[in-house]
Order: structure tokens, then C-alpha cells, then sequence
């Protein structure tokens, strides 16, 4: 997570596209909310910009925006007065569905798991049950026995595409999804198919350890023999503490995958201020060869506390991000603290209910502001609901809404 000025005050208003128009003329673009920050543009009355992300400086609120100026496509910061109705991003953002994510920022997903179409098999349900409860190498050997029997299902070679590639099996996923869109068009696995094949490309971690509980793919160019072996052992480490902390459970080996800075970007397309991610797989770029440091280290724990979650149920982001902060040794200084608070108390921060959204899209200053506040809705939940306790509610999902209801209240009226 990037660090940013506890001066900036979070308020997660809107990121979804809205168009609005500039009501100035020459009205200034700037490369950040500060009328001290550079000058990308002067936008001429009428513009219309696309406000991607709005947030508060000092209470002013601020936007980033994308606009067309000489023909190019450009990027920056505009306050409300220079809009022509910013009260529309209020009622829009409103108006729009929250949406459940189970970790940082992913590489587009596989397509959905769907029962295969006219086909009733027991073995097929048990696939799919194991598939839900994150064992698909399990789920694999099913689907690939009953493949001898339907060699030309097309849902059936969709599905096991779906099991090889969350057990790290490329190659096979990418032959049972290219056998099946051959049979059936599915532009929903056709996205899959390309960028797996993007993935494919630019990973080259090709070198394998394995622990007890984890299987370690790395790129021999950044971590060598002795490297791997100790991140194995530091990833087994840190497990056990989750599991004693939170009760997590590996019905099989999770994959974890440890390459460069650059392909790491390359093949999973996350966000440029990502340090790591969990889609399934584990990945974690090393900017260093051969260097474990200690954030590298709190990476892979909060990684790890990702995993621990999806494998317990679906969790809105803001708790899975606040939960793998702070079970990776993060915490709010005293001064970001105060300044979340007393913007909560004045009304400027969102409900927790309306941050369960896919944070890839934000730019780095509104993430880190973002993770900032989750990060201060798992520690109230730690303060004020201590006696339920974290495994209780990890067994009990069903409690998040109302906890999550007296967490909202709380911030506004602390």
C-alpha cells in the first residue's frame, strides 16, 4: 500500500465514469487537488470531462477527471466549482450497486461456474462443490475422468478449463477452453481464454518447490534455490499464525507465485500501485532478487490473510482489506486516525456498505486512502466488538451487515 499525506482526508465519493461538463472557462487541469500541483491543461467551458474518483482536500471536493485536449486524451484534478452539477456524483454514486470482491486488485477473473448444460452427473456436483469450497485440483481429476466418457462437451471442457487454471495448469486451461469456444462461442470464456494467454506470456516463473501447504512457483531470474526454500518456510510461518488467529484452513497446497516487478504487471494487469495480489493464486513481486525484506514479508502475510478469507466465504472489500492490513502488522498512526474520525463525524466519509467495491480501478493517492479506512473499520470492530470476537464472526458471516450498521454509526457519531 502507498503512503500518502495524513493531510489528504478520505472521502471515497464516486469512481464510476460520470460525464459532466466544465462550467468555467480556461478552467485549470491540474496533475493533483493542490493549487500548488502542476498544470496539465486548461479545460475551455462546455468540456466534457469523465470524472473517474472524487475525494476531499480540507473539505473542498476534488476529482480526478479525464478530458480531450488537442486531440489527446488527458488526465487530472478538478474541483467542484468547476464542474457544471457535481450533485450529480453524489446522487449517481448513491444510486449505484455495491459489489462483494474477495481481494486486492485481480486479474480478470476466470468465467463463472456453471453446471454444465444438459448434462445431470453426481460426479459433475461434486466437481462444482469442490470448486466452491477452493480444491480444484481435486475437482480437476473428476472433470478429466468424466471428459474420457463427453470428450466434446463444451460446458464440461469450460469447466475443467475453469479447475486447471486455478490449480496453476496453464497449458491444460488454455486447451480445454480453446476445445471448448471451438464447439460453442462464449464471450464471457473468450475473455478468459485471452488473458490467460496475456498471463501465459509475459509469466516466466517456470521453477517449482513445494511445502506442506503451499506450492511455490518463482522465476529463477529473481529468486534462486535458497531464496525459494526460505519463502516457503517464511509462507508455512505465517499460516500458522493466521490459523491460530483466524482459524484458516488449505484443503490443498496454494499456489504462490513470486516474479518481477515488471511481469508481474505484465501478466495480471493489476493496478501500478499494487505490491501483490491473491485471484486464487498468490502473487508477490520481488523488486529485489534474492531479497526478503520485511515488506516483502508483510506482503505475503497480507496475501495470505486473502486467502484465509476467500477460503471461509465471500467478504465485502473494505474487510478483507482493513482484515489483511491488520493481520499483517499494519495500524493507523494516531494523526491519520483523528483526521478519519473527524471527517467520519462530520459526514464526509462513505458507509462501509458502500465500499465493497473492486478498488483496481482507483488511482494510488485514493487507494491508499481507501485502505486507510478499512484498516479503521477492522480496528473499531476490534474496540467496540471485541467480546463477539474475529473467529466468531468468521464462523458467522451472517453478523457482518449488523456489525457492519453499528461501525457506520459509530464513525458519525463518535
Amino acid at each position: 500500500m502507498p503512503l500518502v499525506s495524513p493531510l489528504l482526508l478520505l472521502t471515497v465519493l464516486y469512481y464510476a465514469a460520470a460525464i459532466q461538463s466544465i462550467s468555467k472557462d480556461q478552467y485549470p487541469l491540474r496533475s493533483g487537488c493542490s493549487e500548488t500541483d502542476a498544470l496539465v491543461g486548461s479545460l475551455p467551458a462546455g468540456s466534457e470531462v469523465q470524472v473517474k474518483f472524487s475525494l476531499a482536500l480540507g473539505g473542498a471536493p476534488c476529482y480526478l477527471v479525464s478530458a480531450t485536449l488537442d486531440g489527446k486524451v488527458v488526465e487530472g484534478y478538478v474541483h467542484a466549482d468547476g464542474l457544471a452539477d457535481p450533485q450529480q456524483i453524489e446522487r449517481e454514486r448513491k444510486a449505484a450497486p455495491a459489489v462483494v470482491s474477495t481481494g486486492g486488485p485481480p486479474p480478470p477473473p476466470p468465467p463463472p461456474v456453471r453446471t454444465p448444460a444438459q448434462m445431470t452427473h453426481p460426479d459433475v456436483e461434486r466437481a462444482l462443490d469442490l470448486l466452491r469450497r477452493n480444491q480444484p485440483a481435486e475437482a480437476l481429476a473428476i472433470l478429466e475422468a468424466l471428459l474420457k466418457k463427453y470428450p466434446n462437451h463444451p460446458d464440461l471442457l469450460a469447466l475443467a478449463g475453469h479447475a486447471a487454471y486455478r490449480s496453476d495448469r496453464m497449458v491444460d486451461a488454455l486447451d480445454y477452453w480453446r476445445k471448448s469456444l471451438d464447439l460453442k462461442p462464449d464471450m464471457e470464456l473468450e475473455q478468459a481464454y485471452v488473458a490467460a494467454r496475456r498471463e501465459a506470456s509475459a509469466d516466466q516463473s517456470t521453477q517449482r518447490k513445494f511445502g506442506t501447504r503451499f506450492v511455490l512457483r518463482y522465476d529463477g531470474a529473481v529468486a534462486d534455490s535458497a531464496t525459494a526454500t526460505a519463502i516457503i518456510s517464511l509462507l508455512e510461518q505465517e499460516f500458522s499464525r493466521l490459523t491460530a488467529q483466524l482459524g484458516c484452513r488449505s484443503d490443498e497446497r496454494i499456489v504462490t507465485i513470486v516474479q518481477s516487478r515488471e511481469a508481474y504487471l505484465r501478466s495480471t494487469a493489476a493496478a501500478p500501485w499494487s505490491a501483490g495480489a491473491y485471484d486464487g493464486k498468490i502473487r508477490v513481486p520481488l523488486v529485489e532478487a534474492n531479497q526478503i525484506t520485511p515488506q516483502i514479508r508483510k506482503t505475503f502475510a497480507h496475501e495470505l490473510v486473502h486467502a484465509c478469507l476467500a477460503n471461509i466465504g465471500p467478504w465485502p472489500t473494505w474487510f478483507h482489506e482493513g482484515m489483511a492490513q491488520k493481520f499483517s502488522g499494519d495500524f493507523l498512526s494516531p494523526e491519520k486516525r483523528a483526521l478519519l474520525e473527524s471527517a467520519g463525524k462530520a459526514g464526509k466519509l462513505p458507509k462501509f456498505s458502500e465500499m465493497g467495491r473492486d478498488w483496481s480501478v482507483l488511482p494510488g493517492a485514493g487507494a491508499a486512502l481507501a485502505y486507510d479506512y478499512s484498516l479503521l473499520g477492522v480496528e473499531l470492530f476490534l474496540q467496540y466488538h471485541s467480546a463477539f470476537g474475529v473467529r466468531n464472526l468468521l464462523n458467522n458471516p451472517g453478523q457482518l451487515p449488523r456489525i457492519t450498521a453499528d461501525l457506520d454509526r459509530r464513525i458519525r457519531d463518535q
